[in-house]
């Protein structure tokens, strides 16, 4: 009998003093990573864009890596608008006319300086200077009436050469391209 209790006990003991895993370690592994980086800068992702971006134009802007704009804009492309809390986050503190974000990227998977569109509109071409390797699409993803078309340079022109386009129902998220210096969103 005295060997029951001591076994109950050890058992009580180990597993009270087992390593418990944090909740938040727990809810960690199911933000994306670039949610979390951002959030841990002190970025509000639901928020307007930090200031150190370089507007271009209206509401598109440059970050180069390592800036909070930057984190910023990375962290758009995987924030899911469908769940209620970031509907709730979005009304409070995000631009309420934006209907898709579109951004293109030096480097694949969304990596390396980027240009942001943060409210695309039909038939306007939205340029880079740079060569750009993936795109990220935020706040809805492509319908079935829109095409989204990407080119390159063809002498001077930023848009002067068809590459490719996305194909209809494209979600949000990230992907890699080929080299391109231009998108154009119409129907």
């Amino acid at each position: 009998m005295h060997t029951f209790f001591v076994s109950i006990f050890a058992l009580f003991a180990a597993t009270a003093l087992a390593t418990p895993t944090p909740i938040a370690h727990i809810l960690a592994r199911d933000v994306p990573e670039s949610i979390a980086n951002a959030t841990a800068l002190g970025i509000n992702v639901y928020g307007h864009i930090p200031d150190d971006a370089v507007k271009i134009g209206e509401g598109s802007y440059t970050a180069e890596v390592g800036t909070l704009a930057h984190a910023w804009i990375r962290a758009q492309i995987d924030i899911d608008w469908t769940s209620t809390a970031a509907q709730d986050e979005a009304k409070i503190a995000k631009r309420e006319l934006a209907h898709i974000g579109i951004g293109m990227w030096t480097q694949d998977w969304c990596n390396g300086n980027n240009v942001w569109h943060d409210d695309v509109q039909y038939n306007v071409h939205h340029i880079s200077d740079l060569n750009m390797y993936s795109v990220g699409i935020s706040y809805r993803g492509i319908r079935d009436n829109e095409h989204l078309d990407f080119s390159k340079f063809k002498g001077s022109d930023h848009c002067g050469q068809y590459a490719y386009s996305a194909g209809q129902l494209t979600p949000i998220g990230c992907f890699n391209s080929q080299a391109i210096n231009c998108f154009r969103l119409w129907y």
